[in-house]
């Protein structure tokens, strides 16, 4: 209890009994969504509406401030644009062209199918969708032409969460959401390299950085999966010769196959491999290559921003993100598409991630709460005094990892990014801090690679997608789920963390 107290100073009209009740309170909702049918997000906010005021005395509009309307509009934008895309045939295009990429060379379909899947999701896919449009196609491929159904099921999984860290992607967009968060500023008051210090974590955070780092790590893991499983999986004569049963294993992955984040994938998804441009989809590709541009540019260029402070003019320089946003961009290049192409919009506004939205959103506005309370970073402080920032940092990349296997990746971010942050550079002075670039994708990654359990949605398509090999599949990817819940953070650490550019 001493221990506790130590750090009971950053609590801010809170008192350690509250900051543990409040904290125990958001860790058992996000348990019973896990398990239950209640969507997390409405849980959490239905707790919050409970927890605010009777806790803490707050009042209804004070709570409703945390609602994070940058990250709700990135989400609803992106997701809109994709939607368009798959409406169009412009998705079914692209999987197309990367399909005549390999030709008959059967072997390098999984890379394919990497590349093609981090594209999807690039764009703003979510990665179950994409999971759903393209593990029909991996698998019944990979049965055709006798390639192991692991590797395959790993390239469409991986690729999934690969091409999420990117700026318009799912996960990207939840990270920088939390990152963006105004509390995670210096602790002091100053200069320090041209900016000042009240500037927020992300002049130390760059995403094109964690998107191209994770994306290898990604990649790794479908390289080891592709050495692992050298020779092809069973055969149906093999299969039946066996006598094996195989729903007994089966039943728990397809429930999975609902998720509470992004709907129901159970049904199989057709792509026309013959598809060609038209003007509709070529003006697609140009607006999304337009926002991919302007992602890029607004990321990682500064303009000089003049503003009078005590009535001295100061000069500061200042990201383009403080003045374009990546949703409101989207939902521009959206609707100029809609007016000019009426018709790919009908339905459009439906398949926006409605779902993720309300649960991210949702947990994003429970974490305010305790950040106006002081409890985030009374959390994050005995995280940091209870070792090293790098020996308490492995700890998080462990629980990021054993929970998402079986529980939400995107619904986690939110929760395990805040505790992390008193180790990141821009956040204190401290002297031993951490590259707040390696340290999210090392969280990132550790959370997103175990997506293949078959207890999670993308892990239960491929087995949904395995035919006859369904049985060999789920033993294979529950295996190489459990490898990766233990190998992943041990790997990223040694790889991200250890070496000098792990540290500001």
């Amino acid at each position: 209890m001493i221990f506790l107290e130590g750090a009971a100073d950053l609590l801010v009209n809170s008192t350690v009994t509250q900051a543990i009740v409040a904290t125990a309170i958001l860790v058992l909702a996000f348990v019973v969504g896990s398990i239950t049918e209640i969507h997390m997000g409405i849980l959490v906010v239905s707790v919050l509406t409970i927890t605010g005021p009777i806790l803490y005395g707050d009042t209804v509009s004070f709570m409703q401030a945390n609602w994070n309307t940058n990250l709700m509009f990135t989400l609803i934008g992106v997701t809109y644009l994709f939607a368009l895309a798959n409406n169009n045939g412009t998705v079914d295009w692209i999987v197309a062209q990367g399909l005549k990429m390999v030709g008959g060379k059967a072997t390098l379909f999984p890379f394919a199918m990497f590349l093609i899947c981090a594209v999807l999701t690039a764009i703003g896919c979510a990665t179950p969708a994409a999971a759903a449009i393209l593990m029909p196609i991996a698998l019944a491929f990979n049965r055709q032409n006798k390639i192991n159904p692991i590797p395959m099921s790993q390239a469409v999984i991986q690729g999934a969460s690969a091409g999420s860290l990117s700026p318009m992607g799912v996960y990207g967009v939840i990270i920088k959401g939390v990152v963006d968060n105004p509390d995670y500023a210096y602790v002091n008051v100053g200069e320090l390299d041209g900016y000042a210090v009240g500037d927020l974590l992300n002049t130390h955070f760059s995403h094109m950085a964690m998107w191209a780092v994770g994306f290898l790590m990604f990649l790794l893991v479908l390289v080891a999966a592709f050495l692992m499983y050298p020779k092809a999986g069973p055969t149906e004569a093999e299969v039946a010769a066996s006598e094996r049963d195989e729903e007994i294993d089966l039943e728990g992955s397809a429930e999975s196959l609902v998720d509470e984040e992004f709907g129901d994938f159970s049904g199989e998804a057709k792509i026309d491999t013959n598809i060609t441009l038209n003007a509709e989809r070529t003006g697609t590709l140009l607006g999304i290559v337009a926002l991919a541009a302007i992602v890029v540019v607004a990321a990682t260029m500064k303009v000089d921003v003049t503003k009078i402070v005590d009535g001295v003019e100061k000069v500061t320089p200042t990201k383009l993100t403080t003045y374009i946003d990546v949703g409101w961009t989207a939902l521009a290049i959206g609707a100029v598409l809609t007016l000019i192409f009426p018709k790919s919009a009908k339905g459009a506004v439906g398949q926006i991630a409605w779902p993720t939205l309300l649960l991210v959103c949702g947990i994003v506005t429970y974490v305010g709460l305790l950040e106006d309370h002081g409890v985030v970073k009374w959390v994050g402080t005995l995280a940091a005094e209870a070792g090293s920032p790098l020996i308490t940092c492995i700890v998080i990349f462990f629980v990021a990892a054993l929970v998402s296997a079986y529980a939400s990746t995107t619904g986690l971010f939110p929760i395990l990014i805040p505790i992390a942050v008193p180790f990141m550079a821009g956040t204190t002075d401290q002297s031993a801090m951490l590259s707040a670039t390696m340290l999210l994708t090392a969280l990132a990654v550790s959370a997103s690679t175990v997506d293949c359990s078959p207890y999670s949605t993308n892990g239960a398509l491929a087995v949904a997608n395995g035919a006859y090999q369904a049985d060999y599949i789920y033993k294979g990817i529950f295996a190489q789920s459990w490898v990766l819940i233990v190998g992943t953070p041990i790997i990223t650490w040694a790889l991200l963390m250890l070496p000098p550019w792990g540290r500001a």
